[in-house]
């Protein structure tokens, strides 16, 4: 009697398990956060406005146009980073996302040292390094 028992307990659990995985499949919940048509949408407007921004760049001349660029770029790579993060919902995706701001911040200050003389250009390199690794630290820390 105790065998039978135990044998009607596991199949009613094997039946209600079915059951379950029956209705998860047939519910249609999205592995993301937004559907592929909007990220897609999405990501070629960023690159469409960041033609448009390095289109304007061209009016520039010298080393402005070098930062003009370099900060139309930092801006694209943040705002895929951010896209991507929306994306995909997940915590290591928003910790590319504070990776990607900190890198992108490096580079628009490592632009902008192209214009100083020798000396200033070094110490401005050392401090756009000493300030990307701080961001990059805090940014580790944060998604911990």
């Amino acid at each position: 009697m105790k065998r039978t028992t135990t044998y009607a307990s596991l199949a009613g659990a094997l039946m209600f398990s079915a059951a379950a995985f029956g209705i998860s499949s047939a519910m249609d919940t999205p592995r993301t956060l937004m559907s592929r048509a909007d990220y897609s949408v999405a990501k070629k407007a960023i690159e469409g406005e960041t033609r448009v921004s390095l289109g304007r760049c061209r009016d520039v001349e010298g080393t402005a146009r070098e930062i003009c660029k370099a900060e139309v770029r930092a801006e694209e790579r943040v705002k895929k980073a951010d896209l991507d993060a929306r994306y995909h919902g997940t915590v290591s995706a928003a910790a590319d996302a504070r990776l990607a701001r900190a890198k992108a911040q490096y580079d628009v200050a490592k632009a902008k040292c192209g214009s100083y003389a020798s000396e200033q250009k070094s110490e401005c390199l050392k401090s756009a390094r000493a300030e990307k690794a701080r961001a990059l630290t805090d940014a580790k820390l944060a998604s911990m």
